[in-house]
């Protein structure tokens, strides 16, 4: 019986080492990771938020316009799903259309309309709405028929929506004129069988470290100078100090070795704190913080957004992108001049990983007509502004329960209230009529029967 036993408990460890090893040395396939991340995309279709709002931002960490965000929430969340890692691998951590267009080109995974690339399945596409050269909004591409590109994109109004962009499509957001380029994920780095195999490469990385530091045994030329010395016994008598001194050759021969091992440590040290103040001038950032004065301008005002990086010593190659260039201009310095009306995102990174981002609103200035009239040498300056002259109108009419702007929208509508009170008013009148012609009658038929 006990043979029995241990027998039945050999069979269940293989078995469940038989599912327990596949299940871990189980990667998904560039297909299967490109499916998943639309797969993901399509279930948050009809998502809403807002323009500013959405739950994309409460996991990145930041609100505001987010299609960007949500790019990043699907690959997270694929990755998740599938057990690889996607999300800061094959697409970056944070940022906006632009700087996300950078990190591609830096790694010469992204192409222009214009190079005739074919979208695939999973690509990242960015558009240009402006026509200004920066690009404004990302999605994902779902898929290709023909020229017509299929996409799922984040904050189209506040929702997920799937769009399609054809050759003949009227408006901006279904017009493949619009599509600025395409990011392409490397998939195949984290792909099975692609070149994802960190254990083996540490390895032959630890094992080249192990021949160096053997080398460093090797640079026990203390032995070679040992040799040296022995030349150094034909200089030496050579000179006529060191026949002066002494007669012990022994003696001699351990002060040039005492000193040549003194060089050797000296040297030693010098590189040691060489190295040592080489670490401290390249420590890598690892995080950033951004500050600015404000952030609402006026139309020609400028700001500086600064940055600090974490730990103080760190260095790092730090890049500014802003998606509205019609609205924010990057000078020299992080330099914020505001050049057009609107809210522009404005991203800092550090070293193509850390990324911050800051939102600046800019209004135009609030005089438009300022004229000067004198009377009896009184000097009187008279400023007005019709958009505040507008605003307080709208504001009186919000006030009372009227909404201006919905009334402008739907101005179709109008005649329906005129016509439902012209029509009230029209009855009314036949039915006064009606009933004073009754009541004519009925006052002849009176006088007739008194008669």
């Amino acid at each position: 019986m006990k043979k029995i036993y241990k027998a039945i408990a050999v069979l269940l460890v293989v078995v469940m080492m038989c599912t327990v090893l596949p299940m871990n040395a189980y990667a998904a396939s560039v297909g299967e990771m490109q499916n998943e991340v639309l797969d993901v995309a399509n279930d948050e279709v009809g998502y809403k938020g807002t323009s500013s709002y959405c739950k994309y931002g409460e996991w990145y960490g930041y609100q505001g316009g987010w299609c960007t965000t949500f790019v990043l929430w699907c690959f997270n969340k694929a990755g998740e799903n599938l057990g690889v890692a996607m999300y800061k691998k094959i697409v970056p951590s944070g940022g906006n259309c632009n700087s996300m267009i950078s990190w591609y080109k830096n790694r010469d995974r992204y192409y222009t309309t214009s190079s005739g690339y074919t979208p695939k399945r999973g690509d990242l596409i960015f558009f240009d709405w402006s026509g200004n050269g920066s690009s404004q909004h990302v999605g994902l591409v779902d898929y290709i028929d023909g020229s017509t590109v299929y996409t799922v994109e984040g904050n189209c109004s506040g929702k997920v929506k799937a769009r399609k962009y054809t050759t003949t499509g009227s408006k901006p957001y279904n017009n493949v004129s619009a599509i600025m380029g395409y990011g392409v994920p490397d998939y195949s780095s984290v792909a099975k069988g692609g070149p994802s195999k960190p254990a083996t490469t540490k390895k032959a990385t630890t094992i080249k470290k192990h021949t160096t530091t053997k080398k460093v045994t090797t640079t026990k030329k203390v032995t070679a100078t040992k040799k040296v010395t022995t030349t150094k016994k034909v200089t030496a008598g050579k000179t006529t100090t060191a026949k002066v001194t002494t007669a012990k050759p022994s003696t001699q021969k351990v002060t040039t070795t005492e000193a040549t091992t003194a060089s050797a440590t000296t040297k030693k040290q010098e590189t040691s704190t060489k190295k040592k103040k080489e670490k401290t001038k390249n420590v890598p950032a690892q995080d950033m913080e951004l500050y600015a004065s404000t952030t609402e301008l006026e139309v020609g005002d400028s700001v500086e957004l600064g940055y600090t990086l974490e730990p103080l010593n760190a260095t790092a190659v730090v890049g500014y992108f802003c998606d509205e260039e019609g609205i924010i201009q990057i000078e020299k310095g992080g330099e914020i001049k505001a050049i057009g009306e609107g809210t522009a995102t404005v991203v800092v990174c550090a070293n193509d990983e850390i990324y911050r981002q800051c939102d600046f609103t800019v209004t135009s200035t609030t005089a438009d007509v300022t004229r000067q009239k004198t009377v009896n040498d009184y000097v009187e300056e008279l400023t007005t502004s019709t958009q505040n002259v507008d605003k307080t109108k709208e504001q009186k009419l919000n006030e009372i329960g009227i909404n201006l702007q919905r009334l402008k929208n739907n101005d179709e509508y109008y005649y329906i209230p005129f016509v439902i009170g012209g029509s009230t008013v029209v009855i009314g009148l036949i039915a006064f009529a009606i009933r004073k012609a009754l009541n004519k009658k009925k006052e002849k038929k009176d006088k007739k029967e008194k008669q």
